[in-house]
């Protein structure tokens, strides 16, 4: 029995495994899960840019073309970017979020400001879900 604790060639292999399973795979896993976070970010800023990019072509071209005062309509605003945030975040094929556009709001006639939040699930458990949220601006310009 003495003789076969002694013998210890192939003790480095069970060490390997211990050191990869306890420090390496979490780790890694948190890597790529801290990957899909940044990308999450990306993803819902620029549909939020988007969405007020939309917001802003929904000028009033009645009241535009008897004042040439650029007013932006805030129903037809709201319209155009939840369409064009909906059609940003269908192709960017996430999985585990959930993205919401919260407010399109019109200041000063003329400038669009669009909020977003996108909700995290991780894959790695015992970690609470993350809110990223994200704001927007874009202004209308016309001249005659």
């Amino acid at each position: 029995m003495k003789k076969l604790f002694n013998h210890r060639l192939g003790y480095a292999m069970a060490y390997h495994v211990v050191v990869l399973a306890a420090v390496a795979v979490p780790f890694l896993t948190l890597t790529t899960e801290i990957t899909r976070a940044l990308f999450v970010n990306v993803r819902i800023q620029t549909a939020v840019d988007a969405a007020c990019a939309a917001a802003v072509q929904a000028v009033d071209i009645p009241h535009f073309i008897e004042t040439g005062e650029v007013v932006i309509d805030q129903n037809q605003a709201t319209t155009f970017a939840m369409r064009e945030f909906s059609a940003t975040v269908i192709i960017s094929n996430i999985q585990r979020y959930s993205p919401v556009l919260s407010s399109v709001s019109i200041i000063d006639n003329t400038i669009a400001q669009c909020n977003g939040s996108a909700t995290m699930i991780w894959f790695l458990g015992g970690i609470p879900p993350t809110t990223i949220n994200v704001v927007s601006s874009a202004e209308a310009k016309a001249r005659r």
